[in-house]
């Protein structure tokens, strides 16, 4: 319109409106609006559409219209499906209605808040699992320098011992904390505040009765555990204590992981570990300064440091409660009648789904304490070796590299950890995509981080033996060891994480006879294969029933969820291939550096190149990973901070 048609009069600018060519027809904007409005009620009612027509076509039948809506529905699933971003880019289309466009982004926002919180929970859960594992595979390096020729005798004693206390670990926690976790968000995805109340109250009691009775257990047990040991007894005496406070500690952190609290959680376990080293470390000179030859007393005060490490973990804990108590305990509405239940019947709730996560929780420790229970007798039946002989090999393949490869394998129970309410909260609100979503993003997390983890320990397994153990004879044979143990320690944790994630899907049953099919198999071929492989033999028997174990698991999931690892192969098979190059990186500055800058002879040269080694790898997997985009899984839309050279072509 020119400017000379343009009204002059305020006032008269509702007679002068500005109009358009509309399908050959002038129309001003009050006419296109009232044709707008008779398409929308034609719309809105398709029957008198079909009334208004029948003079000029056929009536459709309702068979007939009911099939054309199915298809056009099917139509726009697969062009939504296909493209989403029309609906991002294009408010109003004509096959999608602005309240389906509403659901899908929230649904899509539903999904990125639930990866970013799986990503956030493991991140801190990792964090603080890797830091407390670290410090406790540190300490070993003066730890076993202060004891000299005895340290292998000292560490396979230490061992042994903690394999009978995280099994009455496990029994005395009745795998309480994740079950508490996983109801937590149950009630809270429900929003019943008055249940989550009970049961926290409830737990907490359950936790110190568990505590004092499985605490004068093992104290009372310990002569018949020990086998005839004289040097055992103390060692199991003195871990009582720290059987007694630490269920009530898990409760804790139970309860703080149900509510995603997982920075708690992971600063109570970096704490625990701090102080439990100090303890160890302190104790053990003020003891070998007295008396050099007492290695047995250092390892009972190494023992007892768990008690100390639990004491300092519980003021974190409290600390936590105090901090976060709004969220943690939230007012109960008056205005609502709540159904009691009662003690006896919450804390049979509580059991009910906590015990499949003694199995879950304590899977490792059953195959390792099939070793220890085995091992001896069977080497003795066909090998002329003395005790002291035999400890020192308990060490080499149990011991020793089991320090190492739990320092990554926590990182599977730390995504499972997370995982667990969230799968947990999808169940009970039955969003069987959610779980799909989540199911294949809780794979991809494990591979991101346990393939480069297990590949860079096995590159640079002879710096890294070396660096924490005394460099002597054995050395050979426990990088072999360690080696195996690493590529041991994928299909510990991928059981790990798929027992927990069936366990939070509910899926009991199917744990129960995986890990049951696995450990019969780790029998029936625990003789033979010790027989021709000694200490080799018995990890291979453990590879053998993991992998059985977790085949039957990934069936089922795929059976039932059609959640497979091909459904993520490609990710996978990037992960994999950025791990190996990796390792092969990491694997060719060890030798380099072993053979033409230093002699792996001191604990300073294999430091370095230990450390050289893993920081070379590390950088090239993390730049590989980014360029891969699997940046975008972990930081989001922190991606953006990245350099533009490491994020992937768009």
């Amino acid at each position: 319109m020119t400017d000379e048609q343009r009204p002059d009069d305020l006032k008269m600018r509702g007679k002068h409106v500005d109009k358009i060519n509309v399908d050959g027809k002038i129309l001003s904007a009050d006419e296109i609006l009232a044709r707008a409005r008779q398409r929308v009620q034609k719309n809105a009612h398709p029957e008198l559409n079909r009334k208004s027509q029948k003079n000029t076509s056929r009536e459709l039948t309702d068979a007939e219209i009911e099939a054309i809506k199915i298809k056009n529905e099917q139509s726009r699933q697969q062009i939504v499906k296909k493209k989403p971003q029309l609906i991002q880019s294009k408010k109003s289309t004509s096959f999608v209605k602005a309240d389906e466009v509403v659901g899908l982004s929230a649904k899509q926002d539903i999904k990125n808040n639930n990866q970013a919180t799986l990503v956030k929970g493991s991140a801190w859960l990792s964090a603080g699992n890797m830091l407390s594992r670290i410090l406790g595979a540190v300490y070993i390096v003066p730890w076993m320098a202060l004891l000299g020729s005895n340290s292998n005798r000292a560490n396979g004693l230490f061992a042994q011992g903690y394999t009978i206390y995280a099994i009455f670990l496990a029994i005395a926690t009745f795998g309480i904390p994740a079950a508490i976790s996983k109801l937590v968000a149950e009630f809270n995805a429900r929003n019943n505040v008055y249940q989550s109340r009970q049961l926290t109250r409830q737990s907490l009691i359950l936790g110190v009765v568990l505590g004092v009775i499985f605490g004068t257990a093992i104290y009372v047990l310990a002569p018949w555990l020990s086998r005839g040991d004289a040097n055992f007894i103390p060692v199991l005496h003195s871990l009582a204590p720290a059987v007694a406070i630490f269920p009530l500690m898990s409760m804790l952190r139970g309860i703080f992981q149900g509510y995603q609290l997982m920075s708690i959680s992971a600063l109570s376990q970096v704490v625990e570990q701090i102080a439990r080293v100090i303890y160890m470390l302190v104790t053990a000179v003020a003891i070998l300064r007295v008396n050099p030859g007492n290695w047995s007393g250092v390892v009972v005060q190494s023992t007892f440091a768990a008690f100390i490490g639990a004491l300092f973990s519980m003021l974190v804990l409290a600390w936590g409660w105090v901090k976060y108590h709004h969220i943690l305990v939230k007012p109960v509405r008056q205005d609502i009648q709540h159904e009691k239940e009662t003690t006896l019947g919450l804390i049979f709730n509580i059991l009910k789904e906590s015990w499949p996560f003694i199995i879950i929780g304590s899977a490792i420790t059953l195959f390792q304490l099939v070793d220890q229970y085995t091992y001896f007798d069977v080497m003795s039946h066909f090998f002329a070796s003395t005790n002291t002989v035999l400890q020192t090999k308990f060490a080499l393949f149990s011991a020793n590299p089991n320090k190492l490869i739990m320092i990554i394998v926590p990182f599977s129970t730390s995504i499972a950890a997370t995982a667990l309410p969230m799968l947990s909260g999808s169940k009970a609100t039955l969003t069987r995509e959610d779980i799909q979503d989540q199911l294949k993003q809780v794979i991809k997390l494990f591979a991101l981080i346990m393939f480069p983890s297990v590949l860079g320990m096995f590159a640079i397994a002879a710096p890294l033996y070396k660096m924490f153990y005394p460099i002597d004879v054995s050395n050979q044979e426990g990088i072999q060891l360690l080696q195996y143990s690493a590529i041991l320690a994928i299909a510990f944790s991928l059981f790990m994480l798929l027992a927990f994630v069936l366990q939070a899907l509910s899926e009991v049953s199917i744990v129960i006879r995986a890990f049951t099919f696995g450990l019969l198999v780790k029998l029936a071929l625990q003789i033979p294969l010790i027989r021709y492989f000694e200490g080799m033999g018995a990890l291979m028997a453990s590879m053998v029933g993991m992998v059985i174990a977790i085949a039957y698991m990934l069936d089922y999931l795929n059976a039932v969820y059609d959640v497979s690892l091909n459904s993520v192969g490609r990710e996978l098979w990037q992960l994999f291939i950025g791990a190996v190059i990796m390792a092969i990186v990491s694997y060719l500055s060890v030798f380099i550096m072993s053979n033409f800058v230093f002699t792996m002879d001191t604990k300073v040269s294999v430091t370095i190149t230990a450390l050289v080694s893993a920081g070379i790898g590390g950088a090239i997997v993390i730049i590989l990973y980014l360029r891969m985009g699997f940046g975008d899984d972990l930081l989001g839309s922190r991606i953006n901070r990245v350099p533009a050279i490491l994020r992937p072509k768009r």
